[in-house]
């Protein structure tokens, strides 16, 4: 899958797609985290490594499941 944009908390973020399902977010130059989904009975959970908050990255993931609907 093509590199994207996504738009979370006021910054124009670029979502790399990596083939093993682990999502590489960058903000500019800076890697900011590598996400990816958890899936569990009680829904789908966003994780990662990296430079940001969970919240954050629950805010990202959703963006992320919404662009690739």
């Amino acid at each position: 899958m093509e590199p994207y944009h996504v738009r979370v908390s006021g910054m124009n973020l670029l979502v790399l797609p990596m083939a093993d399902g682990v999502y590489r977010v960058c903000y500019g130059k800076q890697v900011l985290a590598n996400l990816y989904p958890e899936i569990t009975a009680a829904g789908v959970y966003w994780n990662g490594f990296g430079m940001i908050s969970p919240l954050l990255a629950e805010q990202i993931g959703l963006e992320i499941y919404a662009a690739e609907l």
